[in-house]
């Protein structure tokens, strides 16, 4: 049976996605509250390496999809959809590497917590993008234009719920209020991660079927081959 490193990818996504998505739902259970906090506060308790573990199967799956797509040429190198992808993993490994700053033992920011913003802002502004770029040039593609379409439909919507952060980011420039402090992060935070997984799991779901499509012409082939020897 040959190896299918898209299946692998997919399910590292989902996998991925359901051990934070576990994680948070059981918190959320003992303290409703801890909902009003970002995500990254895992990475300073004791759930830090459930959290870890949910993250780096995300970024993993996502390297392996982006790989298979450039294998399968869904995509090219240097396309907006490729250094997307890119940038989304390198944002998520750094999340992972280098922990939020707690706030609570150091009232200035550090280099780590820079670091550990610039990861999460490129994360999450780079895989709209990415997925967006990557479903544009098929829409109108005989054999991928549904999966195109509803893709980047995914995309748009996970556009939609960066709003609320591109708001309080004007609000916070223009005004002397914070901009954490113009919306609950916490809430806005997973209502984005929800749609940009939902967005990548499609993607992910694409080059899986991409690559059920090709082996199964490649198997069809080699029957045909040997039928004629």
């Amino acid at each position: 049976m040959p190896i299918r490193p898209a299946l692998i990818g997919t399910l590292s996504i989902v996998l991925g996605a359901l051990v934070v998505l576990v994680l948070d739902l059981y918190t959320a259970w003992q303290t409703p509250s801890h909902l009003r906090r970002t995500i990254s506060e895992y990475g300073l308790g004791a759930q830090q390496w459930v959290f870890s573990i949910g993250v780096v199967l995300l970024a993993f799956g996502s390297a392996l999809t982006l790989a298979v797509a450039l294998r399968h040429h869904l995509t090219r190198p240097a396309s907006a959809a490729s250094i997307g992808l890119v940038l989304w993993t390198v944002g998520l490994v750094a999340v992972v590497a280098v922990p939020k700053q707690d706030w609570s033992n150091d009232a200035a920011l550090s280099i780590g917590g820079t670091i550990h913003r610039l990861g999460a802002a490129v994360a999450f502004v780079s895989i709209p993008v990415a997925v967006f770029a990557f479903s544009r040039p098929w829409i109108r593609d005989g054999v991928w234009a549904v999966r195109a379409r509803v893709t980047m439909a995914l995309s748009a919507l996970s556009v939609v719920t960066l709003l609320p952060i591109f708001y309080a980011l004007a609000v916070g420039a223009t005004g002397s209020r914070p901009w954490y402090r113009v919306v609950t992060l916490g809430y806005v935070e997973r209502v984005l991660v929800v749609a940009e997984v939902i967005a990548l799991i499609s993607l992910a779901l694409w080059v899986w079927a991409a690559e059920r499509r090709s082996l199964a012409s490649e198997g069809a082939q080699e029957i045909r081959t040997s039928q004629t020897v």
